[in-house]
Formats: C-alpha cells, structure tokens, sequence
C-alpha cells in the first residue's frame, strides 16, 4: 500500500530540494549572540495543540497540493509597525518553495500620518489629506478605524495613491486584484484603479463637492494559492486602541486568518508598577478572539510576550527594568491554555528583568532599551520561523 508523504518527509524533501538547487536553507542561521538563550526559543504549548496542528495540516495541503493559501495575521504595536520583524516572516514563509507568494498584505501611505514603515513597498500620494490613528486622543469620534489601525480622509477630487510591491527585493509580489479599504461620506463617492504592472497600480478618487472619502488601506490581492501575510501596527497601540477599531471584526473577513501571532502588550504594561490590570488586559484579548472566531473558527494563537523593556515609574527618575513584562507573560501563558494556543516567550530567551542592557551591547536592541534595532526584529522574525519549523517538524516526528 503506497503511504501518502509525511510532513516531517516533506519538509525532510523541501530542505534537500533547497539544497540541491543552492537555494536558501529551510531553517535560518541565528549566529551566535551570547545575549540569546536558544534553548528558550521554541513554542510552548501550555494545554492543548489541535488548532496548531491543524495549522500545520493547511501548510502541508499547500506544499504538496497548491490548492489553498494559508492566511497569517501578525498584529501589534510599534514592532509591528516597524515591519521589519513581520517582514521577515512573511519573506521566510513565502521562500518554503517557489511561487509560494500570494497576497503581500496590508498597505497604508503612512507618511500621510508622519510617521514610520518599513520601505519594503513604494506608495505616495498626491492631494490634500487628513490623518488619524487608534492611538489618537478623540480620533475614533472622527474615523471608523478598521484592522489596519489608521485611516485618511480628503476631500480633494484630485486625490491618488500610487503604490509597487516592488523595490528590487526578494521574494517578490504581484497581484490580480485590488481591495481599497474605506467608506465614502455617501454612495457617490468611489475609487478607481488604473494597473500599470503586475506589481503596481495607482487609485483614483472620484469625490463629488461636499463629499469625503476616507481611507483605511489598500490589498492588493493574489489569487496565487500560497502565503498571504497580514500585519497589523501601530505605534502605541494596546488593547484598548485596537478595540477602538469599529471595523476590526468586519475587515476581518478580509484575512480569515488561519493563526494569528498576538504581540499586544508592551504598551499596556507601560504603566507604574501595580497599575496594570491583567483580567482587564485578558479581557480585551477575548474579545479581540472573539472576533477572530467568528469569521475563522479553529484558528490558531500565538502569544509573543513582551520583551524586556525600560521605563520611567516617574519623571526626572532613571530608567529601571518594567516588572509588568512578567505579568504580560504570565497572562499570555493563561490565555494560551484557554485558547490552546502557543506561547513564544521572548521575555524568557531574551535573559528575562534587565537583559535589553546585553541585547543592546549586542546590537540588537536602540538605546530607548525598548526597540530593537533592524538587525534585532529581523533575527525575531528568523528565530519565530525556526520556532514554527522545529514544531512543525517534531510533532510530524513523534508520530513517525
């Protein structure tokens, strides 16, 4: 009787496939840091594993098949925004085999906002603008925001955004279609596209006088069967500012995400110590679950911990370690046993109170002690796929 191919063979096949044609290797290098504890770096599994192990079974049906994409939602603060740590996972995922793109994810012109992005994608726009963000004092009273976080109105009839996947990287992205995110101030306003390639496009608005139009973000969409990476960040987001998001549970619909990576949670414990609520913190987390539940029931949850950070507990007082990071951690470890979720203990590898002094001497973190630096969110984004192909991996090889 001929055995259908395993997981653990197919990837044991893609890993020899890669190195027969000189290609990258499956699992990424992560050099020696001694800041790095990599023994901490797996998942850990505080109950069950159905939902990530059905996770596992979609990624095989899109090896082997190439019949579905397989939908991941990476959502956070400003080390999401930053996006060189999502980025990274999206370009690793999208390299487990060739033409294994499918939809880029969320785009936003965030200069429009004065703030920062990762430049892995061109946009501009022309016209006059106004912005806002979750974060924003008042801002939901005039903006729905939705999954994005952020959003643009005008009212100028000359208005456009141009954008390319593009900016001579790889993987690289094309799309077939194109989502514009947003809503009029009444039916008579709407977008139109002109396509100038396979990897760019630029939108047109048609606004009547008196009317607006808002814009909360472009898809550029890919019928491709293969990974579609979602991230959502904005700087200074918590809980509550993405629960501000009155969109968030309908632009769900748009990602179906099959796993989420949650990585909410520095910017809440950036109180005084014995101010940070952790039942109000996990009850904002289940509602935010809820909604992915609804339009993806089965998902599968990754909670990314904080990191260790520093903060001021008062004005003109140094810097000192934050003590809420390890209430974060133990709440995304109770949070994970009642979702069956994974936890991904950044916090734990890291050296845990006081070890972004070392990740800072190592070049991996900015002198904030909070951020990291390009090269830190980028060894993130290696050492959470090695996460996420060792348990592929061995949980297949237990049942060998």
């Amino acid at each position: 009787m001929k055995r259908s191919l395993s997981r653990f063979s197919l990837l044991v096949v893609l890993l020899a496939a890669a190195s027969a044609v000189g290609a990258q290797p499956l699992k990424r290098p992560t050099y020696g840091y001694t800041c790095l504890d990599k023994t901490k770096t797996q998942l850990r599994f505080p109950a069950g594993r159905a939902a990530q192990d059905a996770f596992y079974a979609k990624m095989d049906s899109m090896l082997l098949y190439g019949t579905r994409s397989v939908n991941l939602w990476h959502v956070g603060g400003s080390h999401v925004q930053a996006d060189f740590f999502s980025h990274r996972m999206r370009s690793n995922l999208t390299e487990l085999q060739p033409d294994n793109a499918a939809t880029r994810g969320f785009l936003f012109p965030f200069a429009l906002a004065h703030t920062n992005w990762n430049h892995n994608y061109y946009i501009e726009c022309t016209g006059q603008w106004d912005c806002g963000r979750n974060i924003d004092r008042g801002a939901d009273m005039d903006y729905d925001f939705g999954i994005t976080g952020i959003a643009a109105t005008t009212s100028d009839s000359t208005a456009t955004v141009s954008f390319s996947l593009n900016v001579g990287q790889q993987p690289s992205w094309t799309f077939d279609s194109l989502r514009v995110m947003g809503y009029g101030s009444s039916d008579s306003c709407y977008a139109y596209v002109a396509y100038q390639s396979v990897d760019s496009a630029m939108v047109r608005f048609h606004i009547p006088a008196g009317e607006t139009f808002t814009l909360t973000g472009l898809v550029p969409e890919s019928r491709t069967a293969g990974i579609s990476y979602f991230s959502s960040g904005i700087n200074g987001a918590a809980v509550p500012t993405w629960l501000r998001c009155v969109n968030l549970a309908e632009d769900l619909e748009v990602v179906r995400p099959d796993i989420v990576f949650f990585a909410i949670g520095v910017n809440d414990a950036a109180v005084p110590y014995g101010k940070f609520d952790s039942e109000a913190f996990k009850a904002g987390y289940r509602r935010i679950i809820a909604m992915v539940e609804a339009v993806s029931p089965g998902c599968a949850y990754v909670f990314i911990t904080n990191n260790d950070t520093y903060y001021r507990q008062a004005r003109k007082r140094p810097k000192t370690p934050n003590p809420n990071a390890k209430l974060v951690q133990k709440a995304f470890y109770e949070l994970a046993e009642e979702y069956d979720g994974a936890v991904w203990d950044v916090f734990d590898f890291m050296g845990g109170m006081g070890s972004s002094m070392d990740w800072r001497d190592e070049g991996l973190m900015a002198n904030d002690l909070i951020h990291f630096t390009r090269t830190g969110y980028e060894l993130l984004g290696d050492l959470l796929f090695n996460a996420l192909i060792d348990d592929w991996m061995g949980e297949k090889e237990k049942s060998e």
